[in-house]
């Protein structure tokens, strides 16, 4: 392998794929030359080539160490590169923080590796310095050839996951869209005081954990870009989850008073419709914040723990161009989000919170342009060709690019899961596969083009494994849709759960799966975000909703609602191998729901999340993939408010909860 075939390899740049259908797709030459385009390669330059393909392929031999090595926790195993002359040569090793100082001769350790080129050959030898705390190190390496140092990545076998091993612990939790909670206090979208109140409601019947939408940072200025998966900055928070009626304690008494005799935090308050207004919502929080900010401002200087915050924010993220008044949200924010988990370990929950981490950012935020070296020109993240968007989908979001992303000892991803697994028990990942391969969508010659391109999968799978542990969170991967193998069997090996939409669990016939067949280690869930809710879905209502919207016509329309009848067939018939009851295509929506989730509460998954829209009876979609401005996403709000939907199901969550402690 040689020339542009070599590079396309070692810059990640795939070769084929399996479509849905079976059909084997191999990528074309234009398409691989415009993925290399995206990456600022000019693929007619074979001195460039040649030097790129020298860089990334035969550099590495001729260190002995690189800017970061990887080496196991438990034994302290990593490699040393060096040419084969040096085989019986002694090295001195020094791992800062870590109290590791010795010698070691080459001779006496294993050759894992090696490598030819011109008339030099090159090792790779396997050294063991013993256990080793999990982290990050400073480590020299000093022999004949020089002194070497880099950044150890001490990592663990597995990401922290105290259900490992434990086949009998099984936890139940909710998923909300934490916007989407009606109260009469909260402006028109839910804050972090209705989390609390959730968290309390919740942990009196045994709920575990609450799975909550990316609480990301949106933009401020154009309020109506509302999709939480489509952020500024995955690092910061929207600050319109602020609850204004609990900051007192974070901000001070003496703030509290003076913003209380400036304004009226009662006036402009929106709460009725169905859908949240966040034109409304924002400029009236916004409003208040200012003037929160101007009552606290004098102090701000003497606050040490936002000057703690600030300079830790800084440190992490770099200079972002945030004014003190945003910042101040910032901290505001985040002492609220920590006071939830807090008070879910308080009341006994397992985990508490669960964090989601939308799988990018927008061109236009903050995030890109933070990091915008390590992101390509022109690619976006997408989806290949399935049976709902036949020539596949451009989700709009920059792609980063894999080499590029490894640079600063890849700071860009270490900021990224850091910051999501802060202040909460565990860590969804939307579309974990992001973390070996993803679809770009990008132009050339005016022609639309997709293929996959690979990232350094063992580098950013060690950062979850690390990361986990230095906070103890759990990690959860969103695997739903086609997933390389090698993806599939590292997750599990690294004890990162899954994610199993019921809906989408079926054999090879179309019928339901047994129960008894789901994933133990997975987040087992009826639906999620991303298809209509339960009730909607017994009902057609989703379909009747793309209609009124005329996402569809009348005629798939038609088509869509035959097809419903037939899985709500299929339902019927799990129901009725797994329950007693008696069942029919007349029974009510919320019969059906609760029969399913009572045979779910039994089955193997670890984890089983009940969605709030079902307990809610809501019958509307929250999102429509595929759509933007054709359908209100990210808007719907619940029918009821928490007080009201625990009343009605309490009963129904104390007996799914008895089932799953009983198994």
């Amino acid at each position: 392998m040689e020339g542009l075939e070599q590079l396309y390899y070692l810059h990640g740049i795939g070769y084929d794929f399996t479509k849905y259908n079976g059909e084997y797709v191999v990528f074309d030459e234009a398409t691989r030359k415009g993925a290399l385009h995206c990456c600022g390669i000019d693929t007619s330059d074979q001195n460039l080539i040649t030097a790129k393909n020298f860089a990334l392929d035969v550099a590495p031999w001729m260190q002995m160490l690189g800017e970061v090595t990887l080496a196991n926790s438990e034994m302290g195993t990593f490699e040393l590169k060096v040419p084969s002359s040096y085989r019986g040569h002694l090295v001195d090793i020094k791992i800062f923080k870590c109290g590791v100082a010795f010698s070691v001769n080459l001779a006496n350790c294993r050759e894992v590796g090696n490598y030819q080129y011109n008339n030099e050959h090159y090792i790779a030898i396997e050294v063991s310095v013993g256990t080793l705390p999990v982290g990050y190190f400073d480590m020299e390496v000093t022999c004949n050839l020089g002194t070497f140092r880099t950044e150890l990545w001490s990592v663990p076998k597995t990401c922290y996951n105290p259900y490992l091993g434990k086949s009998e612990r099984k936890s139940l939790g909710l998923s909300i869209q934490l916007y989407t909670l009606k109260s009469n206090r909260n402006f028109g979208f839910g804050d972090f005081s209705d989390l609390k109140e959730l968290v309390c409601k919740s942990a009196n019947f045994g709920v575990d954990f609450i799975l909550l939408n990316p609480l990301h940072m949106l933009f401020a200025d154009q309020p109506e870009k509302a999709s939480p998966y489509s952020p500024s900055h995955r690092c910061l928070i929207n600050p319109l989850y602020i609850s204004l009626d609990d900051v007192e304690s974070i901000v001070g008494n003496a703030c509290w008073r003076r913003f209380l005799s400036s304004t009226n935090a009662n006036e402009n308050r929106a709460f009725d419709g169905q859908y949240v207004d966040y034109s409304v919502v924002s400029q009236t929080k916004y409003l208040l914040f200012e003037k929160l900010y101007d009552a606290w401002a004098p102090e701000s200087d003497a606050c040490a723990s936002f000057q703690l915050f600030l300079a830790e924010q800084k440190a992490e993220l770099g200079e972002l161009p945030l004014s003190q008044f945003e910042w101040f949200l910032q901290w505001v924010s985040s002492a609220q989000l920590e006071r939830c988990q807090e008070l879910a370990t308080e009341l006994g929950m397992s985990i508490g919170l669960v964090s989601d981490l939308a799988v990018g950012c927008t061109k236009e935020g903050m995030e890109f342009q933070a990091y915008r070296d390590c992101f390509t020109h022109g690619a976006n993240v997408g989806a290949p060709p399935d049976p709902w968007a036949e020539n596949g989908q451009n989700w709009g979001l920059p792609a980063p690019n894999p080499q590029k992303m490894k640079e600063h000892n890849f700071h860009y991803f270490k900021s990224l899961v850091r910051a999501n697994m802060r202040s909460v028990g565990a860590l969804r990942i939307d579309h974990v596969m992001a973390l070996r391969r993803l679809w770009w969508c990008f132009t050339q010659d005016e022609k639309e083009l997709g293929c996959y391109v690979y990232y350094p999968f063992e580098h950013l799978l060690a950062i979850l494994k690390i990361e986990s542990h230095l906070s103890s969170t759990i990690v959860i991967g969103e695997d739903l849709g086609v997933v390389p193998p090698e993806v599939t069997s590292s997750l599990e090996e690294s004890a990162i759960f899954g994610n199993t939409l019921f809906y989408f669990e079926k054999n090879e016939n179309g019928a339901f799966k047994s129960s008894e067949k789901l994933r133990s280690n997975a987040l087992t869930m009826v639906a999620n975000h991303d298809v209509p809710p339960f009730h909607g879905w017994w009902s057609g209502n989703d379909i009747n909703v793309k209609l009124a919207y005329e996402i569809i016509n009348q005629e798939q329309r038609q088509k869509q609602l035959r097809d419903r009848e037939v899985e709500k067939g299929r339902l019927l018939d799990w129901l009725h191998e797994f329950t007693d009851g008696c069942f029919d295509m007349d029974s009510s929506s919320e019969v059906i729901y609760q029969s399913v989730m009572k045979v779910l509460a039994a089955c193997p998954s670890q984890l089983l999340a009940i969605q709030l829209d079902d307990l809610d009876l809501q019958q509307v979609p929250v999102n429509i993939p595929g759509t933007d401005t054709e359908y209100p996403n990210w808007r719907r709000k619940l029918n009821h408010e928490l007080v009201d939907i625990f009343e009605m199901q309490q009963e129904f969550i104390k007996q799914l909860n008895e089932i799953r402690k009983k198994q």
